[in-house]
């Protein structure tokens, strides 16, 4: 298995735990999302369809 397989898989096992297919299924808190790394959140939410958009340059005043 290659990284890019193992991170898209790591990505959608996250992805998974934070918005679970079973209504009664826990759920993370805000507080637990919150001390993710911005970087991967940031790849995470924008993931279509297990299609990364690429390397993006990301500054933090985009993200504040």
């Amino acid at each position: 298995m290659t990284f890019v397989e193992m991170f898209a898989s790591l990505k959608s096992i996250y992805k998974q735990m934070m918005f679970p297919k079973n209504p009664y299924a826990p759920k993370w808190a805000l507080s637990e999302i919150d001390q993710m790394d911005v970087h991967f959140f940031y790849e995470l939410m924008n993931d279509v369809d297990g299609q990364s958009p690429g390397n993006q340059e990301v500054y933090l005043s985009d993200v504040w």
